[in-house]
């Protein structure tokens, strides 16, 4: 069966490096890691070869075609596709030269992802291979010049994206550290740079609800005209004090009624444990309401245009917009509610932080609480959703 956009776009990372197949030869490669490269498999002369195609999604599934049809084309005439690709290739075309800064950073990338959780390890990849490859993976690492770096990064700024733009710088300079140690740089060109770039707007902390205004809050959602499945969804959010990308990602199979336990999977965590969350009475009856809608898909919240989506990342940004709470609290806003609400009322500190899912320090410690408080959990959201009378 061929390929579609959905098919390829929502290939995730397993724990062995896998192939989805499309059509005559042509191939998505889904690393370990999250990373997604095209290849053409051929047979010339009696022997089996590949050809790379290019990196997803920056070579879309479209255009892969294209590509793996003119080599096709190619081979058709008679002469090997590999062959003649070696004398038209441009730089840009030749990643696996070992000192050319693309490879490197690939080799920095897969010594630092087992320490990483693989949807972050995803994040990172997906950054360099839009922001940085496109423009300086071809180049020798050793040769590029701060003023280099300085362009791809002024890049990102005039794009609006600032923030992102530091997080990348952050990866430049530990990828220059790698090489430099390596013995494959012998400077550090992404050092100072950051005098050159926009000075960062003051930082926008989390703005979190007074509780004194939570029914109001909740009495706004109730009479919005949002679809059902996202106030459904923000309330969940609120019950459970999750993040957004937990809410948005839950699945059914994790949520266990008879147990009254909703289990999010160590990958879609900041952290690297699975997260227990025991459920209030409120919880099960949103989750059930959900369950009318959203039974029939995957997702706990799907989108209410696409059965196979999670909803929309704004989503809930957007409700707390129109309903007129946008200058009083964000969704992060609401855990740090939630948190202040449950600390003033004499509930244990180190509870608290367990079920705001924050990384435990202590590394023997966290080998052994993946349930720990699990029942003073409980009480604990059963307390607070029942302060959140009109939920």
């Amino acid at each position: 069966m061929a390929l579609t956009n959905i098919s390829a776009k929502s290939a995730s990372p397993k724990d062995k490096d896998y192939k989805l197949f499309d059509e005559k030869g042509l191939f998505l490669l889904v690393k370990k890691n999250g990373a997604k490269y095209w290849r053409l498999k051929y047979r010339f002369a009696g022997k089996e070869k590949l050809l790379s195609l290019g990196v997803y999604p920056e070579v879309p599934l479209k255009e892969a075609r294209d590509k793996a049809l003119e080599f096709r084309q190619v081979l058709r005439s008679g002469e090997d596709p590999s062959a003649q690709r070696k004398t038209q290739r441009t730089p840009i075309d030749t990643p696996d030269t070992p000192n050319r800064f693309e490879p490197v950073a690939r080799r920095w990338h897969e010594l630092n992802t087992p320490r990483w959780t693989p949807r972050y390890a995803l994040k990172v990849m997906q950054m360099l291979e839009r922001r940085i490859f496109p423009f300086i993976g071809h180049r020798r690492i050793e040769e590029l010049k701060n003023s280099d770096i300085l362009e791809v990064l002024r890049k990102m700024e005039n794009d609006g994206v600032r923030e992102t733009t530091r997080k990348v710088k952050t990866y430049l300079q530990q990828i220059y550290t790698y090489a430099i140690a390596e013995g494959i740089a012998e400077h550090n060109p992404v050092t100072g740079i950051g005098h050159a770039l926009k000075a960062l707007p003051p930082a926008n902390h989390q703005r979190s609800l007074p509780i004194n205004m939570m029914a109001s809050f909740i009495d706004a959602i109730n009479k919005d005209s949002a679809h059902p499945v996202v106030k459904l969804g923000l309330k969940l959010l609120l019950l459970t004090m999750t993040r957004t990308g937990e809410v948005r990602y839950g699945r059914w199979e994790e949520v266990d009624f008879d147990k009254r336990i909703w289990l999010i999977p160590a990958e879609r965590m900041k952290m690297r444990n699975d997260h227990l969350i025991p459920l209030s009475a409120q919880a099960i009856s949103v989750l059930k309401e959900l369950h009318t809608l959203t039974g029939h898909s995957e997702y706990i919240v799907r989108s209410p245009n696409n059965i196979r989506k999670p909803l929309s990342e704004n989503a809930f940004l957007v409700l707390i917009k129109r309903i007129g709470f946008t200058q009083h609290t964000t969704t992060h806003g609401l855990r740090a509610t939630a948190s202040t609400a449950l600390n003033e009322a004499g509930f244990r500190a180190e509870v608290i932080e367990k079920q705001l899912a924050h990384e435990e320090r202590n590394q023997v410690r966290k080998a052994y609480n993946r349930a720990d408080y699990l029942e003073e959990r409980r009480e604990m959201l059963q307390w607070w959703a029942d302060q959140l009378k009109t939920i």
